[in-house]
């Protein structure tokens, strides 16, 4: 009888650890962060910029990254009040391979326009990232 509930418990955690390994397979590798590099930060208060959501002004951040993940190497752009916690992110593919630098960020009432030294730019509405709590 022990024996029996032995093999029993023994499948039972062999077949969670199979599926956690089949989730971090097929669903975790172009989510999951190994290493985060900020390589570009700003404010728009810093320009003189806020954006109203519920009736308050906020200041709205911006992170250029570079994340490192098991599936391979991204830059990311995230938006928002409190980029560290909540942020709306806006995955990036300027160029062949190059690493983005930004040139110049345009922060307006309706939107932001980030710049990039390869000449290619990005507008980012402003309610995709004003709300983001």
């Amino acid at each position: 009888m022990l024996r029996k509930s032995f093999r029993t418990a023994l499948v039972v955690l062999l077949a969670g650890a199979l599926l956690v390994v089949l989730a971090v397979v097929l669903i975790g590798p172009s989510s999951i962060s190994l290493q985060e590099e900020v390589l570009h930060e700003e404010r728009s208060q810093d320009s003189g910029m806020t954006y109203v959501y519920g009736g308050e002004h906020y200041s709205s951040d911006l992170r250029l990254l570079r994340v490192v993940r098991p599936t391979g190497v991204a830059h990311e752009l995230r938006l928002g009040p409190h980029v560290t916690d909540y942020y709306y992110p806006v995955l990036l593919e300027l160029g062949a391979g190059r690493e983005p630098r930004v040139r110049d960020v345009g922060w307006l009432p309706d939107r932001v326009v980030v710049r990039f030294e390869s000449s290619e730019s990005l507008e980012v509405p402003a309610d995709n990232f004003r709300s983001v709590r």
